[in-house]
């Protein structure tokens, strides 16, 4: 007969309540006039972010610049990682605005 030695780890969830900070939704409400300690409104963060993509996209430009003028310190590698960045964001910002578009039109729908 074959027994089982795999004994289960019930103990793996035990510290989680030290190491998982509180839901911030769940102290103050979700609502549109949730803004966190620092005032980062929905606004903000979405400009902070548009600004870090729009910086990741010049990005290889200005790294190719640098390469071609014979800067030793940047790699043709360090150009594609740039541009594989700048892609990966792109792509992402897109989808997110798809995301947004959709939320608002179905929020549009809705018959009060």
């Amino acid at each position: 007969m074959i027994e089982n030695r795999i004994t289960p780890n019930i103990n793996i969830f035990s510290d989680l309540s030290t190491r998982m900070p509180i839901d911030e939704f769940s102290q103050k409400g979700f609502g549109a006039s949730n803004i966190d300690s620092e005032g980062k409104s929905f606004k903000n963060i979405l400009s902070g972010l548009v600004s870090n993509i729009n910086t990741d996209i010049n990005k290889p430009d200005q790294l190719l610049n640098e390469q071609l003028t014979g800067n030793s310190d940047v790699d043709i590698h360090d150009v594609m990682t740039a541009v594989a960045k700048a892609d990966l964001g792109i792509s992402l910002a897109t989808q997110v605005t798809s995301k947004v578009v959709s939320a608002y039109s179905t929020i549009m729908n809705i018959s009060i």
